[in-house]
């Protein structure tokens, strides 16, 4: 019991650390564990102890470990918790009462373009936890006191912005943290504050170096992009115009943080404070995603599946960091698809094609990837008008009914175009998949 009390304190003392501005020493701190067992002996120690915390103050646990007949002092590793999951719907529909273990004390919400909303919540203690560590996970890639940093990433109701926010003042960095203003606004500033770090969501920092190949990159030391999947030709652009390093981090607002190294082969897994499966591998590894959480007090998550797939990379990274890494995504398990760093899927097209006389009921989203950016082709079969006129209405119904959807077009993250196709050509199937995601992976 010595080790794992010793062990499972690696994440506190990290976070100790930090808020005494040694992240430093909080870096080492972080490689304490000296090899994939000792990780494992944290995991399982916090596992048990957050079963036990659910089954006593969580109403929706509660009843989930009764219908699927599990005894929580039984439990010695998350493979014995069977079929019982936790998933997207059930934080939708379920009352946030059933899913508390105490009274919140910050809240974020999901507000994709989708009507189901999923609220998170956590104590301030987590989030100062969760923001320590994402401090190491930018020092381990070289973010420095001395850096000037400027993090694109928004605000609304999740929690990059902010996270970011905090990270970075953790590490004593000279911060701006603007939210999602235009990539425009912010190549005016560079020069003028020498920022030497850029942090953004992938789209919108393939904008801003696009403005950059055009009007001249200033001195970067690094570029650390989230929130959607990085094509390796991007990758090479980005870097190539601004003649450095380019990284990515992996995380969401329910949580299960990751970050790249200098080797750039995969996600370093927050393994202190999450516990990761992957459900119904397939010959490669690859499958969902679901991670349970071994710090939060507040609202635990228990074998939540995220619906991202990929597979976990066991073998030891030449970096030294012995916790397991994350491959790069595949995709997810359902149809939803990153454009403009936001989830879409395709509730909002049925949405607004329900307001264009023109279309008839046989209409597809493709999107795919052209000169370093997406494109989001609408592919209509018109029953009467023209493609301009559908072209117009679809652009309206756009700007009033998803205004942070609209808000990325505007920015140049993506571009929106309409094709007209002829009667029948797309229904080669029964069943006409309506979103398409063409990008290479």
């Amino acid at each position: 019991m010595w080790k794992q009390l010793l062990l499972g304190s690696v994440g506190t003392g990290v976070t100790r650390f930090v808020n005494r501005r040694s992240i430093a020493t909080a870096h080492r701190l972080a490689s304490f564990a000296s090899s994939p067992e000792a990780v494992r002996s944290i995991q399982l120690w916090k596992l048990r102890r957050t079963l036990r915390h659910a089954a006593r103050h969580s109403a929706f646990y509660r009843e989930r470990f009764r219908r699927h007949g599990i005894d929580v002092e039984a439990v010695t590793e998350a493979g014995q918790l069977g079929d019982l999951f936790t998933t997207a719907e059930d934080l939708a529909e379920q009352p946030a009462q059933a899913l508390l273990c105490r009274e919140p004390q910050v809240i974020y919400e999901t507000t994709g373009t989708t009507s189901r909303r999923k609220t998170f919540y956590y104590s301030h203690r987590e989030v100062d936890e969760a923001t320590s560590l994402m401090a190491v996970g930018l020092y381990h890639i070289g973010v420095r006191p001395h850096d000037r940093v400027l993090s694109s990433q928004d605000y609304h109701y999740w929690n990059a912005g902010s996270w970011f926010a905090q990270a970075l003042t953790k590490i004593g960095a000279l911060a701006a943290c603007p939210g999602g203003i235009a990539p425009a606004e912010v190549y005016r500033r560079l020069p003028d504050h020498r920022y030497n770090v850029l942090i953004g969501d992938v789209s919108w920092l393939l904008r801003l170096t696009e403005i950059a190949e055009k009007h001249g990159a200033f001195p970067m030391k690094l570029v650390l992009g989230a929130s959607e999947r990085l094509p390796e030709r991007s990758r090479e652009y980005i870097e190539k115009i601004w003649g450095t390093r380019m990284y990515m981090c992996y995380g969401a607002t329910e949580g299960a943080g990751g970050m790249e190294c200098r080797f750039t082969n995969g996600y370093h897994l927050n393994e202190f404070s999450y516990a990761f499966e992957i459900v119904d591998p397939d010959p490669a590894g690859y499958g969902e995603l679901v991670f349970t959480t071994l710090d939060r007090t507040t609202m635990p998550l228990i074998r939540y599946r995220i619906g991202d797939v990929a597979r976990l990379v066991p073998e030891t990274c030449p970096c030294g960091i012995v916790t397991q890494r994350l491959s790069k995504l595949r995709g997810r398990t359902d149809e939803i698809v990153t454009l403009g760093s936001e989830g879409v899927n395709p509730a909002i097209f049925e949405t607004l094609m329900d307001e264009i006389p023109e279309v008839s009921g046989n209409w597809q989203v493709a999107i795919r990837h052209e000169q370093h950016k997406d494109v989001c082709e609408l592919r209509l079969e018109l029953d009467h008008g023209d493609i301009d006129t559908a072209s117009r209405r679809f652009e309206d119904a756009l700007r009033t009914r998803f205004d942070t959807l609209w808000k990325h077009h505007q920015l140049g993250l993506f571009e929106l175009r309409f094709k007209e196709v002829p009667r029948g050509s797309m229904r080669v199937e029964r069943k006409l998949r309506r979103l398409v995601d063409e990008r290479e992976p």
